[in-house]
């Protein structure tokens, strides 16, 4: 087993290399892939989950299922409550969460498919730091080259 396949296995927790990073013939794409993942969602300031249903809704917004599906299933997995699991699902930014949260989850929706440097601006207003603005700015970013990758590739969803 190769470097890059057991860090994916440790973790990610799951217990399966996801196709997103397995279908790549290149080992430096793998490692790219990866890497780029691993240090914009799973590591950072904002918290996985958060980044997680940003990028559903990225995924969402334009029209890739692959990683929508694959992070609703990891969304559910760490227990994220099932009336948010659904909002996302439907593409839609859940209300009620506390205002920051609220704030990363509607740039992340706008941002996918018009991004705007105004989008950025109302992160500030809503008082994150500079460094969860670029944060959510990697985030929108990775999830629109994921979904590019896997849409193009036609790269089948994972058995959840």
């Amino acid at each position: 087993m190769g470097e890059v396949v057991q860090e994916i296995m440790e973790e990610l927790g799951f217990g399966i290399v996801p196709n997103v990073f397995a279908r790549a013939q290149s080992p430096d794409l793998q490692m790219a892939l990866w890497k780029s993942f691993r240090h914009v969602v799973l590591r950072g300031v904002l918290p996985r989950t958060v980044k997680e249903m940003m990028g559903v809704l990225v995924s969402r917004a334009n029209g890739s299922r692959y990683a929508a599906e694959v992070h609703l299933h990891a969304l559910m997995v760490q227990g994220t409550e099932a009336h948010l699991l659904e909002s996302l699902q439907q593409g839609q930014v859940p209300p009620g969460l506390p205002g920051k949260v609220q704030a990363l989850l509607t740039f992340a929706h706008l941002a996918a498919t018009a991004p705007n440097p105004a989008l950025v601006e109302g992160l500030r207003q809503a008082g994150l730091s500079e460094t969860e603005v670029q944060e959510a700015v990697a985030v929108v970013g990775l999830f629109a080259l994921v979904n590019t990758w896997t849409d193009l590739q036609e790269i089948p969803i994972d058995p959840l």
